[in-house]
């Protein structure tokens, strides 16, 4: 018996340390923006990781209420009133994905990775998980580089292109000199860095649940002629699967919660501009971009999500085409409880419980999108100015100049 537990353990440890190996390159830049402390450190590094944590959490909150000074004296809906807000909400976005990440992450992440860990000591290294950690590499750079290099195209955009745009950097806009744009890159960095670590988190996790669940779901289909056999085990590694699918949720639900319920107003801010504003040149570009890039994160989120949620009900259409008939009922019995199971508890990503994300999630979000577009158009300023026009005329017939 000693023996035989000190392999199971040896193998614990050997898929813990594969979790790790494979996460190493996230945990590298969630450590170096102020999110993860990890398994191990010394002190002197773990309260520079603390120091480093509440600095940068700092520059993000207080990037979100600097730009708040921006609505000061503002008192006219119109086009840069809506985009100033739909950068505000983007700013608020990356604070609150921050700071719950930030709380969330030493808790959920270490038992993320030994849930993850036991399994595949369990069930064996599947073949992409050796090629996963180049590819989660390669990620982390061309998104982090993405973000920072559209910080850097604003910023020289603001100082030199379109001036106008100036009015963003409050409330340093009034300000001139190096320093102050220095600064300005600066705190714009963290933030970009701030989402891309989410980003790169979120991918991370839900591309490891996604194979896991397609390799669980192609084996049950290759075997479906010895299905009475294969059946029992199968439940048990989807459970494991799901619980581990719960872990990560613990993990994502904030960052999914933040992209619909700061990046829904953004969208619409940005359309009313878009449609309604006279905006110039360079604030059309501005919301374009803007618009582009949180429309990018709720596709992100949306389709590997409801992804995430198609594999892990997939094997439900494989044990529907089979013959149930053929069946005992001891294993009739088990399929009833494993499709009530699903149906109950709807696999995949929750958003703090309102609703798991599945395909139903993109006809609501764009149904709301559109209905707002279309409100926007249907409901034009000019009869409002044109009776504004009527009361200010003299000795014309006001029925006849507002009909």
């Amino acid at each position: 018996m000693k023996v035989e537990n000190m392999k199971v353990t040896n193998g614990e440890d050997n898929g813990q340390a594969l979790c790790i190996s494979i996460f190493k390159p996230v945990i590298r830049q969630l450590r170096m923006n102020g999110f993860y402390l990890g398994r191990k450190q010394s002190m002197p590094l773990k309260c520079a990781t603390i120091v480093l944590m509440v600095v940068l959490k700092f520059l993000t909150v207080f990037n979100a209420v600097r730009y708040s000074t921006i609505f000061v004296g503002k008192n006219k809906l119109d086009g840069c009133l809506t985009s100033s807000l739909a950068v505000f909400f983007f700013y608020s976005y990356v604070a609150y994905t921050s700071l719950t990440l930030t709380f969330v992450l030493p808790r959920h992440f270490v038992r993320f990775q030994d849930l993850l860990g036991s399994y595949v000591s369990e069930y064996g290294v599947s073949p992409y998980l050796k090629k996963f950690i180049h590819k989660i590499r390669l990620f982390t750079i061309l998104f982090t580089a993405l973000y920072l290099s559209f910080i850097a195209s604003t910023t020289v955009g603001i100082n030199k292109a379109f001036p106008s745009l100036k009015r963003h950097m409050a409330p340093f806009n009034s300000y001139q000199g190096t320093t102050v744009a220095v600064l300005y890159v600066f705190i714009l960095s963290v933030v970009s860095l701030q989402l891309s670590s989410a980003n790169v988190l979120f991918n991370s996790i839900t591309f490891i649940l996604i194979k896991e669940f397609k390799i669980l779901s192609k084996k049950l289909k290759e075997d479906m002629d010895n299905f009475e056999r294969i059946f029992g085990p199968f439940c048990q590694r989807h459970k494991r699967l799901s619980l581990i699918l719960d872990q990560a949720n613990n993990i994502n639900t904030h960052f999914a919660f933040a992209t619909y319920v700061f990046g829904i107003p953004m969208i619409c801010f940005l359309w009313f501009g878009l449609i309604r504003g006279s905006l110039q040149t360079d604030e059309l570009l501005f919301c374009s971009a803007n618009l582009f890039t949180i429309t990018a994160l709720m596709i992100d989120v949306t389709v590997a999500s409801c992804v995430l949620n198609d594999t892990a009900n997939e094997p439900l259409q494989h044990i529907f085409r089979s013959n149930w008939a053929s069946y005992s009922e001891g294993t009739t019995q088990k399929i009833s409880l494993f499709v009530a199971r699903l149906a109950s508890e709807k696999v995949g990503y929750s958003v703090y419980g309102l609703f798991t994300i599945d395909r139903s999630t993109i006809l609501m979000v764009v149904g709301t999108i559109l209905t707002y577009a279309v409100v926007v158009l249907q409901v034009q300023p000019d009869s409002g100015a044109a009776c504004n026009r009527c009361l200010t005329a003299d000795n014309l017939n006001l029925t006849q100049l507002c009909s």
